[in-house]
């Protein structure tokens, strides 16, 4: 009896260590997950809401945008629309643009943090068998910045108007695991600080 209790519970935790391997196992087919990219997107979303804007309304402008990462091309179109909503002309032909903007993504990143309580995982010497971490407490940070600041001059006579100051936004995404088997998530990526009309033009269509 005690040996078939003994076997019985060798067999309960080997299928535990294997189900955990399995559950441990991660594929990102991007260079960016889908929860950095929402990251990137809020945070950018928060920067642009915080911006002054009403020196170009109505007005015509071109933009120079530059960034210190491969983001920037995404970030350019996500602030040419942004401005678009703005009551903002935007033109690629400097001939007919009353304002040159000159913007500047000094932040575009996703940083990541772990904290942990527990076993690591480790290889078993010998056999080679690895064995899973085991989280008493284990937190996952992920956090997403974007800075932004705006310099304008007149187009016609190239004349310094002025710039704005540095606009930051962040956004949040946490992961955690206590005493293994429980999981919850603490995130405001659903709060966005502004659209594209979509949620007008929804309205309108019904």
């Amino acid at each position: 009896m005690r040996a078939s209790r003994f076997n019985n519970w060798c067999w309960s935790i080997s299928f535990f260590l294997i189900t955990g391997c399995a559950a441990t196992a991660q594929i990102t087919n991007t260079p960016r997950s889908s929860i950095e990219q929402e990251l990137l997107v809020r945070a950018l979303d928060r920067a642009l809401a915080k911006l002054d804007t009403r020196k170009l309304t109505d007005k015509t402008v071109a933009i120079d945008f530059y960034g210190l990462t491969p983001d920037k091309d995404f970030a350019r179109e996500y602030f040419t629309a942004w401005l678009q909503s703005q009551r903002v002309r935007v033109t690629s032909n400097p001939r007919l643009a009353q304002v040159n903007l000159k913007v500047f993504a000094s932040v575009l990143a996703v940083d990541q943090g772990q904290s942990f309580l527990g076993a690591p995982s480790f290889t078993v010497p010998l056999i080679g068998f690895a064995m899973p971490e085991i989280p008493l407490f284990k937190d996952i940070e992920h956090s997403g910045h974007a800075e932004i600041k705006m310099s304008l001059t007149d187009a016609q006579s190239g004349e310094f108007i002025g710039a704005s100051p540095s606009s930051s936004g962040a956004s949040e995404h946490d992961d955690y695991t206590i005493l293994i088997i429980v999981h919850f998530t603490r995130t405001d990526l659903a709060e966005q600080r502004w659209d594209l009309g979509t949620d007008e033009l929804a309205r309108t269509v019904r």
